[in-house]
């Protein structure tokens, strides 16, 4: 950690309290966390372990492997170890008794094996969604945590400008990633970024070249170029760097657990009128989202504004590669996962709030020829935002 441990600790105490509080609201007893990232936000440890939080006690983390890291990690006191589930059961009896229990857990990462598990094992609780619940309260980022976010950000730009460095006429779109994670590692890059599920790891993000810059097959709305094989058909794959090529690196970065998400596209060699004006268009599109971004404007409107600015442009069946899908959105929150609410949709009413932390990408999407993004890490704040990604724009042709 890289603050003293009196002002982190009062950090986490924070987040148990609200938990509680918000348990309260809901007349929950209390909540079980399996999952990696949530035991990370109330703890400040990442070690294999589960978390237990009365609504009116003091939580306690059950640690199954190196109780002695965990002890010295964590910003809660009482770490236990643990032998798995029995062990989970016995604590949860100690601190509930036998009585009727509402108890929350995150359905969106429990299987459903394990879910069955716990209904066998606690039959006399009756288990709630609690993750909507979590998301609020992550979704309102901590002095402490913008300060990580925009350390993670410092570290991308360090990688995309020593990657500008190492482009040359025949490297592949997966060396030139894997030069890229090096430089990234050099400066504290740690790496594997993380997407909700079953503590799913993205290892860097796309790099793509050429033609590639406009294929879609990943996991999510993006270029994400070929890769290696039909068993994961997305990511950096073997095509060469060739002159005129266009050059998308999009690349999450991970610094004390905390994402930054940055892109952006080059032509190696020299641009032609079309690409320099494309280029333009996709910043002036960036520029337009931002200029929409404070307190108190609906998440939707940022969308549309830049889809009418797109469409304006004659651009709008190319924008966010709406012609071939149809999905409406520009952006993303970001934190300890790379996608985390809110989604910048053209469908999300929510109001944005400081502290706040959004990640926008607009996009021009040529199907079969090209595509250009440009994205930014932004902080919603007080007057306005904080753009933390920094990077320039106009670096176009290297």
């Amino acid at each position: 950690m890289s603050e003293p441990a009196n002002n982190l600790r009062y950090e986490f105490d924070q987040r148990i309290g609200k938990l509680q509080k918000s348990l309260q609201e809901q007349n929950l007893d209390g909540a079980l966390f399996f999952q990696s990232e949530d035991i990370f936000y109330f703890t400040g440890t990442g070690v294999n372990s589960v978390l237990v939080v009365p609504s009116n006690q003091e939580p306690i983390l059950l640690v199954r492997i190196n109780v002695e890291k965990g002890r010295m990690d964590s910003l809660i006191s009482d770490v236990r170890p643990s032998n798995g589930l029995t062990t989970l059961v016995d604590v949860v009896n100690q601190v509930f008794g036998e009585k009727k229990l509402a108890l929350g857990i995150s359905f969106d990462v429990i299987n459903l094996s394990f879910y069955h598990q716990l209904q066998r094992q606690f039959s006399n609780a009756v288990f709630c969604d609690i993750q909507p619940m979590v998301w609020c309260l992550r979704l309102i980022k901590s002095d402490w945590e913008i300060a990580q976010i925009k350390a993670a950000a410092e570290i991308s730009y360090k990688g995309i400008e020593g990657a500008i460095g190492i482009l040359k006429e025949g490297i592949s779109e997966i060396k030139f990633q894997k030069s890229i994670e090096q430089i990234k590692v050099s400066y504290g890059d740690e790496g594997n970024m993380i997407q909700r599920g079953s503590n799913n790891r993205l290892p860097f993000g796309v790099v793509a070249f050429g033609k590639n810059t406009s294929i879609i097959s990943g996991n999510w709305m993006t270029m994400t170029s070929m890769g290696r094989s039909p068993s994961r058909p997305y990511g950096a794959g073997n095509d060469q760097l060739e002159k005129g090529d266009l050059v998308v690196i999009d690349h999450g970065t991970v610094y004390q657990g905390y994402h930054s998400d940055e892109a952006r596209t080059f032509i190696y060699g020299k641009a032609d009128k079309k690409h320099k004006y494309l280029h333009s268009v996709v910043n002036e599109l960036l520029e337009m989202a931002i200029s929409e971004i404070r307190p108190g404007v609906s998440i939707s409107e940022v969308y549309l504004q830049v889809e009418k600015l797109a469409d304006r442009y004659g651009l709008k069946d190319q924008f966010m590669g709406l012609e071939q899908y149809g999905f409406r959105y520009i952006g993303h929150g970001i934190g300890l996962e790379i996608d985390e609410p809110p989604l910048v949709s053209a469908f999300n009413k929510k109001v944005l709030e400081p502290g706040m932390v959004l990640a926008i990408e607009p996009k021009l999407i040529f199907k079969n020829e090209f595509g250009i993004t440009q994205e930014d890490t932004i902080v919603v704040t007080e007057s306005g935002c904080e753009v933390i990604t920094s990077f320039p724009r106009d670096r176009f042709e290297v």
